[in-house]
């Protein structure tokens, strides 16, 4: 078994502040700090943390910040062997101003290096015998079509930052794995609170395979494309901070779905994981291990089902 994760990397600058600015003013922050990030290279950290056989395949800066985002990958097991150095490109950054009080926050992407990710960087063996191959869209869409279609495995697609997807893109999809608001921008519906009969509903219509979405504290529906769909509830937690619990599930779904598990299993599975990542500070910072996940799989509610 094997997850290959084709996506971006970058280096998050988060900068503390009082209150968030507005246009054209200035504030001053209490604090800053620099960690690795990046939806593409978050979803393979929590992969590697929950099993072997992980592989990031993408670009970086020749700059210190590629080196660290390198050494970060490696200390949580994953092969950073496709991790291409880009001599004129900065590695991505997110500069990101959050508030003290409440958490509110503003982000400003510079995708650097992740930019120039191309077709011919992702036709690689990691890709084409990797058991799952993990996609997100903060790469070029053509970049991602093509490790879709260079895939030999099941092929998991996170449509985040959302935008239109060919229906080439979607028809190589086996499992589009969007939040609700990127499944309602997706389905062209209009924004509002939905039953997750409403959602299976927007789900079906886009014309993917199996779609699973995720719903925050209310964990997790999955929508098959036969059958009824499955609402998958949380274990009962104690939250410190949910950054990166989404990439935490789409990391742990694919790893999960690699050990050639069932779509319900695999989704309990990420479930699990992404609520346990929320216990502690940051993206990464309360990543779980495997033994961390199984030992709260038996306070999971039982799914269920949705017509």
């Amino acid at each position: 078994m094997s997850v290959t994760v084709v996506g971006s990397l970058n280096e998050d600058v988060l900068v503390t502040v009082d209150r968030l600015p507005g246009r054209g003013e200035t504030v001053v922050g209490s604090a800053v700090r620099t960690a690795p990030g990046g939806k593409g290279a978050n979803q393979a950290a929590a992969a590697g943390r929950l099993g072997g056989g992980v592989a990031m395949v993408g670009r970086v800066g020749a700059d210190p910040a590629g080196d660290r985002q390198r050494a970060a990958l490696v200390a949580v097991g994953v092969d950073v062997d496709r991790l291409l150095a880009t001599p004129g490109e900065l590695t991505g950054t997110a500069t990101i101003p959050v508030e003290a009080d409440g958490g509110e926050n503003l982000i400003v992407v510079v995708p650097g290096a992740n930019g120039v990710l191309t077709p011919a960087d992702v036709d690689v063996a990691e890709v084409r015998r990797a058991t799952v191959v993990l996609l997100q869209l903060e790469t070029p869409l053509e970049t991602v079509l093509a490790a879709a279609g260079a895939a030999g495995g099941i092929v998991v697609l996170n449509p985040a930052p959302p935008q239109p997807l060919p229906a080439e893109l979607l028809g190589l999809v086996d499992v589009l794995v969007p939040n609700e608001h990127e499944l309602v921008r997706l389905a062209g519906a209009a924004e509002g609170e939905r039953s997750p009969a409403e959602l299976a509903r927007l789900a079906r219509g886009l014309g993917a395979g199996s779609v699973v979405v995720t719903l925050g504290a209310r964990g997790a529906l999955l929508v098959p494309a036969e059958g009824n769909a499955l609402l998958q509830a949380p274990p009962a937690v104690q939250p410190v901070d949910t950054t990166g619990a989404g990439d935490c599930f789409c990391g742990a779904l694919a790893q999960f779905l690699a050990r050639s598990a069932g779509p319900a299993e695999a989704v309990r599975y990420a479930v699990a994981a992404a609520a346990s990542s929320t216990t502690g500070a940051g993206a990464r910072g309360a990543l779980p291990d495997d033994g961390t996940v199984q030992a709260l799989l038996p306070r999971l509610p039982r799914a269920v089902p949705v017509g």
